[in-house]
Protein backbone atom coordinates (compact mmCIF):
# COMPACT_ATOMS: atom_id res chain seq x y z
CA UNK A 1 0.00 0.00 0.00
CA UNK A 2 1.73 3.60 -1.12
CA UNK A 3 2.46 5.55 1.81
CA UNK A 4 0.55 8.74 2.26
CA UNK A 5 2.52 11.57 1.55
CA UNK A 6 0.43 14.53 2.48
CA UNK A 7 2.04 18.67 1.69
CA UNK A 8 0.54 22.03 0.96
CA UNK A 9 -0.73 22.64 -1.98
CA UNK A 10 1.38 24.47 -4.71
CA UNK A 11 0.06 26.44 -7.30
CA UNK A 12 3.07 26.46 -9.46
CA UNK A 13 4.37 22.84 -8.52
CA UNK A 14 0.92 21.52 -9.08
CA UNK A 15 -0.56 23.46 -11.50
CA UNK A 16 -1.02 20.65 -14.15
CA UNK A 17 -2.71 18.18 -11.80
CA UNK A 18 -6.04 16.73 -12.41
CA UNK A 19 -7.95 13.94 -9.86
CA UNK A 20 -9.30 10.77 -11.44
CA UNK A 21 -12.47 10.75 -8.85
CA UNK A 22 -12.83 7.30 -8.00
CA UNK A 23 -16.31 6.55 -7.02
CA UNK A 24 -15.75 3.54 -4.61
CA UNK A 25 -13.36 4.98 -2.29
CA UNK A 26 -10.32 2.62 -2.87
CA UNK A 27 -7.87 4.12 -0.89
CA UNK A 28 -9.88 2.84 1.69
CA UNK A 29 -10.44 -0.46 1.42
CA UNK A 30 -8.22 -1.75 3.66
CA UNK A 31 -8.93 0.51 6.80
CA UNK A 32 -11.39 -1.51 9.22
CA UNK A 33 -12.85 2.03 10.56
CA UNK A 34 -12.88 5.56 9.84
CA UNK A 35 -12.98 8.99 12.22
CA UNK A 36 -16.61 10.09 12.62
CA UNK A 37 -17.99 13.72 13.34
CA UNK A 38 -20.87 14.17 15.71
CA UNK A 39 -23.02 15.67 13.44
CA UNK A 40 -22.68 12.43 10.89
CA UNK A 41 -23.71 9.76 13.58
CA UNK A 42 -27.64 10.43 12.59
CA UNK A 43 -26.77 9.37 8.99
CA UNK A 44 -23.94 7.46 9.27
CA UNK A 45 -26.14 5.06 12.45
CA UNK A 46 -28.39 3.07 9.39
CA UNK A 47 -24.80 1.89 7.81
CA UNK A 48 -22.79 1.21 10.26
CA UNK A 49 -21.85 0.89 13.87
CA UNK A 50 -20.27 4.03 15.23
CA UNK A 51 -18.20 3.32 17.99
CA UNK A 52 -14.89 5.30 20.10
CA UNK A 53 -11.79 4.28 20.60
CA UNK A 54 -8.69 5.75 23.04
CA UNK A 55 -5.72 7.11 21.30
CA UNK A 56 -2.93 5.18 22.85
CA UNK A 57 -0.54 8.86 22.45
CA UNK A 58 -3.41 10.82 24.46
CA UNK A 59 -5.69 8.59 26.28
CA UNK A 60 -8.31 10.78 24.41
CA UNK A 61 -11.42 9.08 22.66
CA UNK A 62 -12.25 9.68 19.34
CA UNK A 63 -15.43 8.65 17.44
CA UNK A 64 -15.00 6.48 14.70
CA UNK A 65 -17.26 4.48 11.74
CA UNK A 66 -16.51 0.61 12.03
CA UNK A 67 -15.88 -0.42 8.76
CA UNK A 68 -14.37 -4.45 8.98
CA UNK A 69 -14.17 -6.76 12.27
CA UNK A 70 -10.76 -7.43 11.13
CA UNK A 71 -7.38 -5.53 10.99
CA UNK A 72 -6.95 -4.52 7.43
CA UNK A 73 -10.42 -5.39 6.30
CA UNK A 74 -13.12 -3.12 4.49
CA UNK A 75 -16.61 -4.54 4.28
CA UNK A 76 -18.26 -1.55 3.37
CA UNK A 77 -15.55 -0.34 0.61
CA UNK A 78 -13.93 -2.98 -0.97
CA UNK A 79 -14.27 -5.55 -3.94
CA UNK A 80 -14.86 -2.19 -6.30
CA UNK A 81 -18.69 -1.63 -5.01
CA UNK A 82 -19.96 1.10 -2.37
CA UNK A 83 -22.06 -1.01 0.70
CA UNK A 84 -23.37 2.23 2.18
CA UNK A 85 -25.80 5.24 0.83
CA UNK A 86 -23.96 7.77 3.42
CA UNK A 87 -19.75 8.70 2.32
CA UNK A 88 -18.36 9.75 5.80
CA UNK A 89 -16.69 13.29 5.48
CA UNK A 90 -13.25 11.97 6.58
CA UNK A 91 -13.41 9.23 3.23
CA UNK A 92 -14.68 12.57 1.10
CA UNK A 93 -12.48 14.63 0.85
CA UNK A 94 -9.44 12.26 0.06
CA UNK A 95 -6.90 13.37 -1.54
CA UNK A 96 -7.60 16.91 0.09
CA UNK A 97 -6.47 17.61 3.92
CA UNK A 98 -6.33 20.22 6.28
CA UNK A 99 -2.68 21.36 7.76
CA UNK A 100 -1.91 24.51 9.65
CA UNK A 101 1.00 26.75 8.67
CA UNK A 102 3.08 26.42 12.03
CA UNK A 103 1.71 23.94 14.63
CA UNK A 104 0.47 27.14 16.45
CA UNK A 105 -1.27 28.72 13.81
CA UNK A 106 -4.59 28.12 13.72
CA UNK A 107 -5.49 28.92 9.57
CA UNK A 108 -5.96 26.34 7.45
CA UNK A 109 -3.65 25.33 5.12
CA UNK A 110 -5.17 22.74 1.99
CA UNK A 111 -2.95 19.84 1.34
CA UNK A 112 -2.54 17.04 -1.09
CA UNK A 113 -1.17 13.48 -0.87
CA UNK A 114 0.75 13.60 -3.68
CA UNK A 115 1.62 9.90 -3.48
CA UNK A 116 -2.27 9.42 -4.76
CA UNK A 117 -3.07 7.41 -7.41
CA UNK A 118 -6.08 9.48 -8.13
CA UNK A 119 -3.36 12.21 -9.25
CA UNK A 120 -2.52 12.89 -13.26
CA UNK A 121 -1.57 15.04 -15.68
CA UNK A 122 -3.90 13.26 -18.10
CA UNK A 123 -7.50 13.42 -17.11
CA UNK A 124 -10.38 13.96 -14.09
CA UNK A 125 -10.91 16.84 -12.40
CA UNK A 126 -8.77 19.92 -12.60
CA UNK A 127 -7.30 21.24 -9.57
CA UNK A 128 -6.61 25.10 -10.35
CA UNK A 129 -7.49 26.49 -13.57
CA UNK A 130 -5.84 28.05 -16.57
CA UNK A 131 -5.21 31.36 -14.98
CA UNK A 132 -3.37 29.26 -12.05
CA UNK A 133 -6.30 29.94 -9.63
CA UNK A 134 -7.91 26.79 -7.38
CA UNK A 135 -10.38 25.71 -9.68
CA UNK A 136 -14.06 25.14 -8.53
CA UNK A 137 -13.56 21.87 -7.45
CA UNK A 138 -10.60 22.81 -5.18
CA UNK A 139 -12.27 25.49 -3.56
CA UNK A 140 -15.37 22.99 -2.34
CA UNK A 141 -12.74 20.54 -0.89
CA UNK A 142 -11.37 23.71 0.85
CA UNK A 143 -14.86 24.82 2.06
CA UNK A 144 -15.37 21.10 2.86
CA UNK A 145 -12.32 20.98 5.57
CA UNK A 146 -13.14 24.62 6.89
CA UNK A 147 -16.11 22.98 7.81
CA UNK A 148 -14.48 19.75 8.75
CA UNK A 149 -12.36 21.30 11.20
CA UNK A 150 -14.84 23.21 12.96
CA UNK A 151 -17.43 20.16 13.35
CA UNK A 152 -14.22 18.22 14.42
CA UNK A 153 -13.71 20.80 17.19
CA UNK A 154 -17.19 20.05 18.25
CA UNK A 155 -16.90 16.47 18.14
CA UNK A 156 -14.26 16.67 20.49
CA UNK A 157 -15.52 18.32 23.16
CA UNK A 158 -18.66 16.75 22.64
CA UNK A 159 -16.81 13.37 23.70
CA UNK A 160 -14.76 14.87 26.11
CA UNK A 161 -18.26 15.87 28.04
CA UNK A 162 -18.99 12.02 27.98
CA UNK A 163 -15.68 11.29 29.35
CA UNK A 164 -15.82 13.77 32.32
CA UNK A 165 -18.88 12.69 33.18
CA UNK A 166 -18.21 8.82 33.21
CA UNK A 167 -20.77 8.45 30.33
CA UNK A 168 -18.24 6.01 28.15
CA UNK A 169 -17.67 2.36 28.72
CA UNK A 170 -15.88 -0.54 27.39
CA UNK A 171 -18.26 -2.28 24.72
CA UNK A 172 -18.38 -5.77 25.11
CA UNK A 173 -18.88 -6.70 21.60
CA UNK A 174 -18.88 -10.57 20.88
CA UNK A 175 -19.84 -11.85 17.62
CA UNK A 176 -20.51 -15.34 16.26
CA UNK A 177 -17.96 -16.25 13.14
CA UNK A 178 -18.99 -19.33 11.37
CA UNK A 179 -16.50 -22.05 12.25
CA UNK A 180 -14.41 -19.70 14.49
CA UNK A 181 -17.03 -18.92 16.96
CA UNK A 182 -17.06 -16.52 19.02
CA UNK A 183 -14.94 -13.56 19.08
CA UNK A 184 -14.85 -10.57 21.22
CA UNK A 185 -14.07 -7.27 19.63
CA UNK A 186 -11.49 -5.30 22.32
CA UNK A 187 -10.48 -1.42 22.54
CA UNK A 188 -13.89 -0.16 21.43
CA UNK A 189 -16.45 2.00 23.89
CA UNK A 190 -19.93 2.82 23.64
CA UNK A 191 -22.13 5.03 25.93
CA UNK A 192 -22.86 3.80 29.25
CA UNK A 193 -26.60 3.70 29.21
CA UNK A 194 -26.86 2.92 33.32
CA UNK A 195 -25.04 5.86 33.68
CA UNK A 196 -26.79 8.29 30.78
CA UNK A 197 -30.05 7.37 33.12
CA UNK A 198 -28.27 8.80 36.24
CA UNK A 199 -27.16 11.71 35.16
CA UNK A 200 -28.48 15.14 37.36
CA UNK A 201 -30.97 17.52 36.48
CA UNK A 202 -28.44 20.21 35.38
CA UNK A 203 -26.27 17.59 33.60
CA UNK A 204 -29.19 16.63 31.42
CA UNK A 205 -30.39 19.78 30.55
CA UNK A 206 -26.73 20.29 29.68
CA UNK A 207 -27.00 17.56 27.25
CA UNK A 208 -30.24 19.21 25.86
CA UNK A 209 -28.69 22.34 25.15
CA UNK A 210 -26.19 21.15 23.39
CA UNK A 211 -27.98 18.86 21.74
CA UNK A 212 -25.97 16.06 22.25
CA UNK A 213 -29.04 13.50 22.86
CA UNK A 214 -29.14 13.34 19.02
CA UNK A 215 -25.87 12.12 18.60
CA UNK A 216 -25.93 9.64 21.74
CA UNK A 217 -29.62 7.96 20.87
CA UNK A 218 -27.80 7.63 16.99
CA UNK A 219 -24.61 5.86 18.28
CA UNK A 220 -26.48 3.62 20.77
CA UNK A 221 -29.18 3.12 17.46
CA UNK A 222 -26.38 1.91 15.31
CA UNK A 223 -24.82 -0.67 17.34
CA UNK A 224 -27.27 -2.79 15.94
CA UNK A 225 -25.09 -2.61 12.78
CA UNK A 226 -22.68 -5.05 13.61
CA UNK A 227 -25.51 -7.86 12.71
CA UNK A 228 -24.95 -6.03 9.10
CA UNK A 229 -21.10 -6.24 9.43
CA UNK A 230 -21.49 -9.73 10.17
CA UNK A 231 -23.52 -10.31 7.11
CA UNK A 232 -21.42 -8.93 4.63
CA UNK A 233 -18.59 -11.37 5.89
CA UNK A 234 -20.00 -13.94 5.68
CA UNK A 235 -21.06 -13.51 1.88
CA UNK A 236 -17.54 -11.59 1.62
CA UNK A 237 -14.71 -12.57 -1.23
CA UNK A 238 -11.44 -10.45 -0.70
CA UNK A 239 -10.09 -9.43 -4.55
Amino acid sequence: MTTINMIPLDSAKHKNLRINVDRNYSHVSQQNMTPLLASEFLKASINFPIVFVKQTETGKFKSVALLGLDANENLIFSDKKVRTNYIPVNIRRYPFAAGAKTQDEGEMVLCIDENSSLLNEKEGVEIFDASGAPSKATQQATELLTDMLAKDAATDIFIAFLAEHDLLQPAEVKLKLGEEGVRQLNGLYKVDEEALNELSDDEALTLYKRQYFAAIYAHLASLSQFERLLQLKSNFTPE
